[in-house]
């Protein structure tokens, strides 16, 4: 499929029912941490709203076309009625937003007392999910600033021609779009906002690169290129080696020290000899991928009071005496 046949693929995607969903995602609330997405719980109106821009700025454009279309280069300025794409295979930060956005029931939802995570908003993005589960994804970027409060002066509302102030939260929405991802490619209207928001993910990305070639020192990898590929593409991976990388008996590690627990959980991790050192073999297949970093994560434990081992998915260090 063409970028130009997966457009007219999207305008028959957005003619058809649709459920609408959104959030807003911030950077790490530290230097290394990936970005941090959050639900926003929208009332009927707000819906309508954001509904309303993915008409205005997408599918109105796309019967008639409107668009002139254009692969992604960086070096181009495009005109306004040119749009410029790429495959989102070949960009990983692209891979990682929309997988980080794929299941939005699972995040926290958005708290307007939280200040520190409003200060390090990035962007907004809306998920429209058709019937057959096939997906839309549309973002804007958005930073503290929107909230009203943060401007200089006092806003005043209205009623009945009575003025009082106003003492509730209120962010500021335009109805503009910077990109969108439909099917395996991306599309880039305002590049600029584009790139702001994508090259702080290319930056987490890195820094999962980074921490897995640390852990490769620590515990040698065998097939190492593909594991690091994974790492700096899945946005689990990445989640997960930069939350091991951080954990204070990283530097402790030892292939011995994992080996005892692949034997008695029976991981099913390979292992290889490779110039007489024992390494392990890094999984590309779903049921596996995760398996070298979840034991380096310490998920997998035994009880001592039942003998019974159990994989976690969170560990609380008990109350002290």
């Amino acid at each position: 499929m063409t970028a130009r046949t997966n457009l007219t693929d999207l305008r028959d995607f957005l003619d058809g029912p649709l459920s609408l969903e959104a959030a807003t995602v911030a950077r790490g609330a530290k230097d290394g941490d990936p970005p941090e997405a959050r639900a926003l719980s929208l009332a009927d109106s707000a819906e309508e709203f954001f509904a309303d821009i993915v008409d205005e700025r997408v599918k109105n454009k796309l019967d008639p076309p409107a668009w002139s279309v254009k692969k992604l280069d960086p070096i181009y300025k495009p005109d306004p009625d040119e749009l410029e794409w790429q495959r989102t295979s070949e960009l990983d930060p692209v891979v990682y937003a929309t997988d980080k956005l794929k299941n939005l029931s699972a995040l926290a939802p958005f708290d307007d007392a939280d200040e520190k995570y409003k200060r390090r908003l990035i962007y907004w993005a809306v998920v429209l999910t058709a019937n057959e589960r096939r997906k839309a994804f549309f973002f804007r970027s958005f930073t503290a600033s929107a909230e009203i409060k943060r401007k200089k002066g006092v806003a005043l509302v209205s009623r009945q021609g009575s003025f009082s102030r106003v003492e509730e939260s209120i962010f500021l929405f335009d109805d503009s779009i910077d990109c969108f991802v439909f099917g395996d490619f991306v599309y880039i209207i305002r590049k600029r906002d584009f790139r702001r928001i994508f090259d702080q993910i290319s930056a987490v990305l890195r820094r999962a690169k980074r921490a897995a070639r640390d852990l490769h020192a620590k515990v040698p990898i065998a097939n190492f290129d593909d594991f690091e590929r994974a790492c700096g593409s899945d946005s689990r991976l990445a989640d997960k080696v930069l939350a091991v990388r951080s954990r204070d008996y990283f530097n402790q590690l030892s292939y011995t020290m994992l080996k005892a627990v692949i034997d008695e959980f029976k991981l099913g991790i390979q292992t290889k000899t490779v110039a007489r050192e024992e390494q392990l073999v890094f999984r590309t297949e779903p049921e596996h991928r995760f398996r070298i970093l979840k034991l380096i994560d310490d998920d997998y434990l035994r009880s001592s009071m039942t003998k019974r081992r159990y994989e976690v998915n969170s560990k609380t260090a008990p109350p002290s005496e």
